[in-house]
């Protein structure tokens, strides 16, 4: 008899480096204490792949595929079975082993986060299926996206990490990213999620230019803060570095545009104009969260609440 697998990938935010990272800029990502948790086991409708998936608020997709062809036979959302399919398709091309001879399936996929927040539920199922398919993940990453793949790396990641890509191929170094202040650092829901895929798209039509100056740059100001204490110089480099890619997509930064009086840095996360900004003011996590709340953005998350800092314990104490 089956017994039961389970696999486990980490979520992620990328602090730096969005847009340009596909051009080979070195960017500064973060695994998260959240992500998403897969359990496969035998199922009870013969050759019938059952999938349901669940978040923080409850299951929002099942679909049933016949095994092995992995023919749909009922779906809650044609696009996203779709895109189910086509990931375990991929799969199985790296694994031509993968779901044949195994009977009927139970699968049961668990997001610790709402999946509209842009934490990796893309990144980390394809992390929880190549784990699965006992596949490289950044395999399976590439087949099946224009990514860069920093979210994949992020799964798997045991803390914080550079990631670019030379070559085509990721290049992943571990960093001591532990500023003072992250306890000051807080996240804020805009509510606008981003098709990555979309954006990846629209920026490559933008990006026609020489950018080598800019990748530079934004690669330097990436290792500076890995190692940054000063909250000062922390919130000029992420405003420098939200100048520059403003520049470069001829579009205004969130700060400017929504938070131009707030006393500090809106930083955007991953695509502009999606799910979260990070903010951080020299006055504390306490006008930054009581500015936003103000604003009518009602999801203010601590960043600590997200990344493990163990040195928030004695600074509060």
């Amino acid at each position: 008899m089956m017994h039961p697998l389970s696999f486990h990938a980490k979520g992620k935010i990328l602090l730096t480096g969005e847009y340009l990272v596909l051009k080979g800029a070195e960017a500064l990502a973060v695994p998260l204490m959240v992500g998403q948790g897969i359990i496969i086991e035998r199922g009870s409708k013969g050759d019938i792949l059952s999938w349901s998936a669940s978040d923080t608020r409850g299951i929002w997709f099942k679909a049933e595929f016949r095994l092995p062809d992995l023919e749909m036979v009922f779906y809650t959302d044609q696009i996203i079975a779709n895109r189910l399919k086509g990931i375990l398709l991929a799969a199985r091309e790296l694994n031509p082993a993968f779901l044949f001879g195994s009977g009927g399936l139970k699968v049961v996929t668990q997001l610790e986060f709402n999946r509209n927040w842009g934490f990796g539920s893309s990144s980390t199922l394809t992390s929880l299926i190549a784990q699965w398919a006992g596949i490289d993940p950044m395999n399976l990453h590439r087949m099946i996206s224009k990514g860069s793949g920093y979210d994949v790396a992020c799964s798997r990641a045991d803390g914080p990490i550079i990631f670019s890509l030379r070559g085509g191929k990721p290049q992943i170094t571990p960093v001591d990213f532990n500023p003072p202040f992250g306890h000051m650092m807080q996240l804020i829901y805009l509510d606008s999620k981003q098709d990555s895929d979309m954006e990846v798209e629209a920026f490559g039509r933008l990006a026609e230019t020489d950018l080598s100056g800019d990748i530079s740059r934004i690669s330097g100001i990436s290792n500076l803060l890995s190692s940054v204490k000063d909250t000062h110089a922390f919130i000029s480099l992420l405003s420098e570095h939200e100048e520059i890619i403003g520049k470069i997509l001829g579009r205004e930064t969130v700060k400017s545009r929504l938070f131009s009086d707030f006393d500090g840095v809106v930083k955007s996360l991953g695509a502009w104009g999606g799910d979260f900004v990070l903010a951080l003011s020299p006055q504390g996590s306490e006008y930054t969260a009581d500015y936003f709340r103000m604003k009518s953005h009602g999801i203010v998350v601590p960043y600590s609440t997200l990344v493990r800092l163990p040195f928030v314990k004695e600074m509060i104490t």
